[in-house]
């Protein structure tokens, strides 16, 4: 691959989101590291728009950001010249009044040229064109554009060099180059394909494929960005650093060294958003779920510097998954487990058997759980508006209320910040109430489905307390689930459960990754569904439950509208900021109208599989 013996470094700078001040002096200390650590010609690649940031939205559009961004090119040329190194590093770049999403090739001789993203994200970004610069001035002299994101770096005799922005390219691209260099802003997922799309990229190519991706310290508001450092060649993954940390990171790879393969994971269909077959990688899923969600709240906490976190407990599986990750967030982060707040608020539906819950998950952390109960201060709020006291939605809705308020008021009170607990199936479901618990200050369950949920929740358990976090854990999941907001039956036992009235959340979330991720129409849905759950589920029940999914997802799109903050953990996403996005006021006619249509075929008896 190249005529001299060289290093590859793959380096994630921590950051801060537009601070070009900043991330110019992280990055020049990793370089000052890297020109340290080896007598070698070495090759340091950075993230898409490293010196910005990649997730800076519409700050973009400031003309001070690109112009720091500039300057601290400059600052970074200047550092390198007359080094071993050669930089490669991501930044907005402003030419004739447009806006690209560029990289800078920086050789010990000065800066070489810019390469531009082929498909930027197109709200802040130009899609290079005819009449796009082929060259820039800098500091007196001609600096070329390279159109096609093809060089040659003589510093380090390398040949054939591509570098591809983003997104790598559906097309099959030319198999001559020896070296793909993939500055990128890849999310953290726990179901990431990113493997299958890489091995595939890299089966066209002989030469190296090389991966860099932003990493944790960028906005956590949507998605935690993974921080992937990945070295491919002929469809084999030769080398990787999947860890997510806030702090900087540098993989080195010897190119001239033998380099060990590692293992791909097997895909299974049955449960779309938990696809590994083998134990050993689902519990890395997992594992990565649990992480993105961690990671997710400290960068909150970090960019907010927040101290204390302010939890609803309710002994249920949502609460109980959030109760970990505050736990988890605060020891990672170095603070007391008494910075957790965690508040029990018991009303009239309110079993036994979850309030017992509450004391054992807190007694597990070795914390004092606050109790304030909203019995008698709901009743007298419905009285105050007129309320004739059946147990209907303004009666269950008023509890939820009532319980997002004190817990609002009491983070104000420590300044801390309210922790979510919504799931991603309740979410597409609208299974909130509006200004209640679907209102958080950071929902760290945003993105995760009820299903790999309830297999989290003992795992994360038995990772931060043992076996008996897990048995805790285990009872807990075992419950029925229940809101827990009509009265209790004489006998202490619930009136209320969830999936009576909606149908299994895993039809919902098999339904959901089919309609939304892959963009089945219902008939497909039904029909793969009687399939996969044949012997499980009888037709009748699962065309209504389909429905159920369709009339609700449609009817409550408002609440994800207005939803808050929370990490993307798997592929899908129903944010409206960067996932699915629809009108509030959107009709399922359509879908339902095709449902319709097989109900007819059910009624008369023919074949529906």
């Amino acid at each position: 691959m190249t005529g001299t013996d060289w290093l590859l470094n793959l380096c994630v700078p921590t950051l801060r989101v537009a601070d070009v001040s900043f991330n110019t002096a992280q990055i020049l200390q990793i370089l000052k590291d890297s020109s340290s650590s080896s007598g070698r010609k070495q090759l340091c690649l950075f993230p898409q728009l490293a010196l910005s940031g990649s997730t800076c939205g519409d700050l973009f559009f400031q003309s001070l950001l690109t112009q720091a961004s500039l300057q601290a090119l400059a600052i970074i040329e200047n550092a390198i010249v007359n080094t071993d190194l050669s930089v490669v590093i991501g930044l907005p770049l402003l030419l004739e009044n447009q806006l690209y999403d560029a990289v800078a090739v920086i050789e010990p001789q000065g800066l070489r040229g810019f390469v531009l993203n082929q498909e930027p994200e197109p709200r802040y970004f130009q899609v290079p064109h005819e009449n796009t610069p082929s060259n820039i001035n800098w500091k007196g002299r001609s600096i070329e554009i390279f159109e096609q994101g093809r060089l040659d770096l003589p510093s380090l005799g390398v040949e054939q060099v591509q570098i591809l922005i983003g997104k790598l390219p559906d097309e099959r691209l030319p198999a001559d180059e020896k070296l793909i260099l993939n500055p990128t802003a890849l999310p953290a997922l726990a179901d990431s394909t990113n493997d299958l799309v890489f091995q595939g990229f890299s089966n066209q190519n002989k030469g190296l494929l090389a991966i860099c991706s932003a990493g944790a310290a960028e906005s956590t508001g949507e998605e935690v960005f993974s921080g992937l450092c990945q070295v491919w060649q002929n469809g084999k993954l030769l080398a990787e650093d999947s860890e997510l940390s806030f702090e900087s990171k540098v993989m080195q790879i010897d190119t001239q060294s033998q380099l060990t393969e590692q293992p791909l994971s097997k895909n299974n269909q049955r449960n779309p958003m938990l696809p590994f077959l083998l134990i050993k990688d689902q519990d890395k899923q997992l594992e990565t779920a649990f992480e993105i969600q961690t990671t997710g709240l400290m960068g909150r906490m970090r960019h907010t510097k927040s101290e204390k976190l302010v939890l609803g407990i309710s002994g249920g599986a949502d609460s109980s998954i959030a109760f970990f990750i505050c736990c988890h967030a605060l020891e990672q982060l170095g603070l007391p487990i008494e910075n957790l707040i965690a508040v029990s608020m018991p009303g009239p539906g309110s079993s036994v058997n979850s309030q017992k819950n509450t004391v054992d998950l807190t007694n597990l952390a070795g914390i004092k759980q606050r109790v304030i109960s909203i019995t008698a201060v709901t009743s007298e709020h419905l009285m105050t508006i007129g309320h004739h006291g059946t147990a209907d939605v303004t009666y269950e809705n008023a509890q939820a209320r009532e319980r997002t308020k004190i817990l609002m008021n009491l983070a104000n009170l420590q300044k801390g910040l309210v922790i979510g607990t919504g799931d991603l199936s309740e979410i597409a479901l609208g299974w909130s109430t509006y200004n209640g618990d679907q209102m958080s200050m950071y929902n760290v369950n945003a993105g995760l489905p009820k299903t790999i949920l309830l297999r989290l929740l003992p795992w994360a358990a038995e990772l931060l307390f043992g076996v008996e976090g897990r048995n805790v854990a285990q009872r807990i999941v075992e419950a029925p689930i229940s809101p827990e907001l009509q009265p209790l039956a004489p006998d202490g036992s619930l009136r209320q459960a969830t999936e009576d009235v909606l149908g299994p959340y895993l039809l919902h979330d098999f339904f959901l990754w089919h309609a939304i991720q892959e963009r089945k129409t219902p008939d497909l849905i039904f029909a793969e569904a009687n399939q996969v759950f044949a012997g499980d589920y009888e037709p009748s029940y699962i065309l209504k439950t389909l429905q159920t999914f369709y009339q609700r997802f449609f009817r409550h799109q408002f609440k994800r509208t207005a939803a808050p903050d929370g990490p993307r953990i798997f592929s899908l996403s129903l944010s409206a900021h960067t996932g699915w996005r629809m009108p509030s006021d959107a009709s399922p006619s359509l879908w339902l109208h095709q449902l319709d249509q097989i109900q007819k075929t059910i009624h008369t008896g023919d074949n529906v599989q």
